[in-house]
């Protein structure tokens, strides 16, 4: 009877506690600004183990891992007892409360988030900045933090690289490696997806910087000379050259991007500048750096 008992009180305690309820509170800024992040932590750690890839849009598209409170902070969200929320804003200090602690004051639940300490942005007023021109081999890109500036946002991801340097183009660098920051905005294919690239980086203000977007990629010839391909969609060697392409021939395949790999190669690589054999793409015609260089 005793063990019965037990069992009983067990379950009874089980489906308290699994129990979905409304949590309703207000969530807001140091300034009383509303549109705070609310995120189910326990939901979202369960998805990632299942869904590695695409987290992000899962929990987009099912309102029930997340809300946002309205303008005045106020907000509503269904909740087990044994969850806990994460409450951020961009430049904020983000917060995580378990339900069970929220609940000891849910008449009056008010989350106040922090902002981040900032520090003013000082632009680089750099007019003739030098740049250094080579072709190199990546050795490692790493995502890096943003400062958090006072005045001024940001949209771009910022990274950091280093490459080795297989051949310089203005001979002006004079170490085998180089260390760079690089800025991007959603691009479909970045620079790091290849293992060598044409890269054009400039000195502002005493730190080395990519000159946004502007890479290609090179592969080796069996003549020994590095060349270019000529793509159609992100390609800025037809804008960059208005020499006619070199007819060459590939020591190794091309390298596929991530982003069209999902794709017919024939879509991409068209004739008669390429030549796809047993699945791999070869280039027919290219250009050389050089020709890649403008003032």
């Amino acid at each position: 009877m005793k063990n019965i008992l037990i069992l009983f009180l067990t379950f009874c305690f089980q489906s308290i506690y699994s129990q979905k309820i409304d949590l309703v509170g207000i969530a807001q800024t140091s300034e009383k600004r509303g549109h705070i992040m609310i995120v189910l932590n326990d939901t979202l750690k369960k998805l990632s183990q299942n869904y590695p890839d695409s987290l992000y849009q899962k929990m987009w598209k099912n309102k029930n891992l997340r809300c946002f409170s309205d303008e005045n902070g106020k907000f509503s969200i269904k909740v087990d007892l044994k969850d806990s929320l994460v409450f951020s804003r961009d430049r904020y200090i983000s917060q995580t409360h378990k339900i069970s602690k929220l609940l000891l004051h849910k008449d009056s639940i008010n989350i106040v988030l922090q902002p981040k300490p900032c520090i003013e942005y000082v632009p680089c007023n750099e007019k003739n900045p030098e740049l250094y021109i080579f072709i190199g081999k990546k050795i490692d890109v790493s995502s890096a933090r943003q400062p958090n500036y006072c005045n001024s946002i940001s949209m771009d991801s910022k990274s950091k690289s280093k490459y080795k340097i297989l051949k310089e183009l203005t001979n002006n660098f004079n170490t085998d490696t180089i260390d760079f920051i690089s800025y991007d905005h959603f691009s479909k294919v970045k620079y790091d997806e290849f293992e060598n690239v044409l890269l054009f980086v400039g000195k502002y203000c005493d730190s080395l910087i990519h000159q946004k977007y502007q890479y290609q990629p090179v592969y080796k010839m069996k003549n020994g000379k590095w060349a270019s391909p000529i793509f159609e969609e992100y390609d800025s060697t037809k804008r960059k050259s208005e020499k006619q392409p070199h007819k060459v021939k590939m020591a190794e395949p091309i390298t596929i991007s991530r982003y069209n790999s999902y794709r017919k190669l024939e879509e991409i690589y068209k004739e008669p500048y390429f030549e796809i054999k047993n699945g791999k793409v070869y280039m027919l015609y290219g250009f050389y750096p050089e020709d890649l260089i403008t003032n």
